[in-house]
């Protein structure tokens, strides 16, 4: 099957666009990412009888004046708007129950939105819907509610809603509920050349994190490649695209796409270049006529490191000495630029139910789920000046079996202490980039419950840290657990 990403007059047979995909067999993917992207987010929490709803740096003019907003499975019906705020809010409106929300959540308007399914869903060119590409903020509760909009109005099971991400950072907007198809992109030519490990290693630790949340969910590999040559990302030669290709179907991709930006004098695509363009007509000549895509043996030193195994599989394997979750509390500004040494309220005690003053408002404990042992914090607050010389503190709870000496390896993006049962056990100051393992810690772990703290400081830029623990000769630690707080 030939996808395209199209816009109505692709869905419209009356047009030539559509006429033309009809005729040709192309079906179309709809983007319904402007009901997720730049839409205001609470500038505190609301308690479930709250009626003037704090809105974050909102576009007031592009807001109704009145309308229906959608925080996770709440209906709320808002009558006026201000600068910054909504006002004479009916909670729990069309049934659904009035809850407490947590701040930075952003709003879904779902009528806006149903009527553009509506308008959509009968077209015989239709593919599906695409919904995220990896949009900072949390837009979780967004994306559940549009999956169910989109089920409710067009339950058309050859309709998938398909969400895109790149890297770990994003399945911060992965969960049940969320989509039918995963879209992964990953850059293996990047401003330090070809990098052919970067889709397998980063890959695998994706789809473990995902089909843990939720099992089986398919894929599908993106070529994404733009900015040639004069962005961020190398210029592959034909032998590593068709390696990038191969790559994502030994781990089991269900499809591919080759994705281009529109060309400028500054922005080109893989379709600009005749080696590359060439690469993807064959591949796709070849699935056309074979139903699949020739692969090579997976190069040893690949498949040394492997830590799922090829092709689709449903469920991931365990990878001990991972959290799986972490209370985050984020952004307090460094005023001073006293780096780690500036001091906020979780430093001097944990109390979960506390309520801050924090960057961009009142900010509160929130649950986040990991993604293999990386915290990615900018999906979540951004990497924008509101967070640059800023602090984020993270903490959850590990139980081990006895009292044992093991590894903590580490890794931060920028500054970063932890903390053991208020005990200092890692401090690093400097610029870098998080990685896997950068440090390696020997601590103690005493036996049974034990609380780790986390501070991360954020320069400028993307923020976030990665934490595991291993034995002493640096291999998966068993026996240990991570409850909830």
């Amino acid at each position: 099957m030939n996808v395209v990403f199209g816009k109505r007059e692709h869905l419209d047979t009356a047009t030539p666009e559509g006429a033309y995909c009809r005729e040709h067999g192309i079906k179309v993917m709809v983007s319904l990412t402007r009901h997720i992207y730049g839409r205001p987010r609470l500038a505190a929490p609301v308690t479930a009888e709250q009626t003037v709803i704090p809105l974050l740096f909102p576009k007031a003019n592009a807001l109704p004046e009145s309308g229906v907003i959608q925080l996770e499975d709440e209906l709320i019906r808002y009558a006026s708007r201000g600068e910054a705020e909504l006002r004479d809010a009916q909670r729990g409106f069309r049934g659904t129950e009035p809850t407490a929300h947590h701040e930075g959540i952003h709003l879904f308007f779902p009528d806006k939105c149903a009527a553009e399914i509506e308008e959509i869903k009968d077209s015989p060119n239709l593919f599906g819907y695409y919904v995220l590409d990896d949009p900072p903020g949390d837009v979780l509760s967004g994306l559940r509610a549009l999956y169910a909009l989109v089920k409710r109005i067009d339950p058309n099971p050859s309709h998938p809603v398909c969400a895109g991400y790149s890297l770990l950072g994003p399945l911060h907007y992965f969960g049940p509920g969320v989509c039918d198809v995963m879209m992964v992109y990953i850059y293996p030519a990047r401003w330090r050349g070809y990098q052919r490990e970067r889709i397998p290693f980063y890959l695998q630790r994706m789809l473990m994190t995902a089909r843990e949340r939720v099992p089986g969910i398919p894929f599908i590999g993106v070529q994404q490649a733009f900015g040639y040559p004069t962005g961020n990302h190398a210029m592959p030669t034909s032998a590593q695209l068709r390696e990038e290709m191969e790559d994502y179907v030994r781990e089991g991709a269900c499809g591919l796409i080759a994705f281009k930006c529109e060309t400028s004098d500054t922005i080109q695509g893989w379709a600009d270049y005749t080696h590359m363009k060439n690469v993807m007509r064959e591949a796709g000549e070849e699935l056309r006529s074979t139903g699949g895509l020739t692969v090579a043996p997976e190069p040893t030193e690949l498949a040394q490191r492997r830590i799922e195994p090829a092709g689709f599989w449903e469920t991931p394997r365990t990878v001990p000495g991972l959290a799986p979750a972490w209370r985050v509390i984020a952004p307090f500004h460094d005023a001073n630029d006293e780096y780690l040494n500036a001091v906020f309220p979780p430093e001097e005690g944990i109390d979960l139910a506390g309520v801050y003053a924090g960057q961009r408002g009142k900010t509160s404990w929130i649950e986040r789920q990991s993604a293999a042992g990386f915290m990615y914090l900018t999906p979540l607050f951004g990497d924008d000046h509101l967070t640059t010389h800023c602090v984020a503190y993270a903490t959850c709870e590990v139980v081990s079996p006895r009292t044992q000496r093991v590894q903590m390896r580490v890794g931060s993006d920028d500054d970063a202490v932890i903390w053991l049962n208020g005990k200092e056990i890692y401090r690093f100051s400097g610029v870098r980039g998080v990685q896997e393992d950068t440090d390696i810690v020997e601590v103690e772990l005493p036996e049974g419950q034990s609380t780790l703290l986390v501070k991360n400081y954020n320069r400028k830029g993307e923020w976030g840290f990665f934490m595991r623990f291993t034995d002493l000769d640096g291999k998966p630690l068993a026996g240990l657990t991570f409850p909830e707080k």
